[in-house]
């Protein structure tokens, strides 16, 4: 038996176990993508949402999967059944920020940012934002804010947080290293992208 098919056998008896917990399904998603098995993924992504209707993060991830003609579209539909989730609602900030509509994205990121303040990820894509389309005194409101809010969770964040080497670092140097990891993160999908 294969890796991958280890990896799938593993996941479809944890989702049968747990129908309910949309980061079992994230996770066989992401498999499925990463390993080129898009029609897969997009039948996973089908189930889990039917499964798991009101879940944000794979709304969200739903969202970036879709081809960019339909994004719009499934934003809107995540919107309806999670308005108040941080996960679509930075989704939705994403495609503004393609679409360089810079207040918009400001408004959604900051949405984020307050109703999910211990997300260290969503600080990180906010201060990201800011450094590339912020004033200076916007830059350090948002580290002042991030580092009042004291992030502990995320799903970039908590690894590079509890990495050995940042465990006695302040929040001010986790979040520009999440930056750069963002920006590396990036990358690599759009190299993936034109594979």
């Amino acid at each position: 038996m294969s890796g991958m098919s280890k990896v799938r056998a593993v996941l479809t008896v944890a989702r049968k176990r747990n129908p309910h917990f949309p980061e079992l399904w994230l996770a066989a998603i992401r498999v499925e993508s990463q390993h080129g098995s898009k029609n897969e993924a997009d039948i996973l992504m089908a189930k889990a949402l039917q499964e798991c209707p009101k879940s944000g993060i794979l709304w969200a991830a739903s969202i970036e999967m879709a081809p960019r003609l339909r994004r719009k579209t499934k934003s809107s539909d995540a919107y309806k059944k999670c308005e108040h989730d941080p996960h679509v609602i930075v989704a939705i900030g994403k495609l503004f920020w393609n679409d360089r509509k810079v207040e918009k994205v400001r408004t959604w990121l900051d949405r984020a940012v307050t109703l999910a303040p211990d997300t260290g990820d969503f600080w990180a894509l906010l201060y990201k934002f800011e450094l590339q389309h912020g004033t200076e005194d916007q830059q350090k409101e948002v580290m002042r804010k991030c580092i009042a809010a004291e992030p502990k969770h995320g799903e970039t964040w908590q690894p590079i947080s509890k990495a050995v080497e940042n465990s006695h670092q302040p929040v001010e140097v986790i979040l520009k290293k999440l930056v750069v990891a963002l920006g590396k993160e990036e990358k690599a999908a759009e190299d993936n992208k034109h594979q």
